[in-house]
């Protein structure tokens, strides 16, 4: 009779561990499914990172980008400061080994700056022009609405996927076509991929490096590939400060250095 009190005790004890211990994963599993599974619905996720990122109105940044040409293998790495202001205010100063500046340059609405220290002087002129002179850099500036999520004017077109790692949308955006991959988690922007009018893709961005808090939906590192183009750039951001006090004069060029001004054509 003891023999079998302690056999059903032992049986007891295990039958208990394995409840406790199964309502247990349960509890862990519970958030994890939350997660996966987010209440927003693929149609309203334009709007909901909307939302999400429209406290954002300015930020500063230091940043170290490294471009490689696939046509001429040429490699160019500037290290640099960035600041921008809603709704179209951009400016990028490029520094060399020494500290010295290299280029600044400015974008402001439908218009550019462009002040190179070497050739003393300031290339100025519509930023359709600046895109053909410099397609790289026009191409970064024109995704950072993106990655700031300012997506008021992002159309949601079709789910293309959803699974525990992913979420896949097809986007309408400044008159062209996107497919947007999220993380299922958190609804971060992981990737980036844009299709030409033939349905091909042109241009790739992939984004990483989220950090926690208030701002960890900014991505510290993104590579952004042109397929057409031939180049891909790699940006590393090491410093963030969001919604710095920013006045006009930050996105002036000074006119201390008396450049020639040079008209874009």
């Amino acid at each position: 009779m003891e023999i079998n009190s302690k056999k059903e005790f032992t049986v007891k004890s295990s039958a208990h561990w394995f409840i406790k211990s199964y309502v247990l994963f349960i509890f862990v599993l519970i958030p994890v499914f939350a997660l996966a599974n987010p209440s927003v619905k693929p149609e309203d996720i334009p709007s909901f990172l909307f939302t999400k990122g429209k406290s954002l109105s300015a930020f500063k940044a230091v940043m170290s980008v490294s471009t490689v040409n696939e046509i001429d293998k040429s490699r160019q790495d500037v290290k640099g400061f960035m600041i921008y202001r809603r709704p179209s205010d951009f400016r990028f100063q490029g520094v060399g080994p020494g500290g010295n500046s290299l280029f600044e340059l400015i974008l402001k609405a439908n218009h550019f700056e462009l002040y190179i220290p070497s050739d003393g002087k300031i290339l100025t002129g519509a930023k359709e022009c600046f895109g053909r002179r410099f397609p790289d850099v026009a191409e970064i500036e024109g995704l950072i609405p993106m990655v700031l999520l300012q997506w008021k004017d992002v159309r949601f077109d079709r789910l293309l996927s959803r699974d525990s790692e992913k979420i896949v949308i097809r986007i309408s955006f400044q008159g062209k076509v996107w497919g947007a991959t999220l993380d299922p988690q958190n609804l971060h922007v992981l990737r980036l991929v844009r299709l030409n009018p033939k349905g091909e893709i042109d241009l790739t961005a992939d984004f990483g490096d989220f950090k926690s808090g208030d701002d960890g939906w900014l991505p510290r590192k993104f590579e952004i590939q042109s397929i057409s183009g031939k180049w891909r750039t790699l940006a590393k951001i090491s410093k963030i400060e969001t919604n710095p006090f920013l006045v006009e004069k930050n996105f002036q060029l000074e006119n201390t250095f008396s450049a020639k001004i040079e008209q874009c054509k």
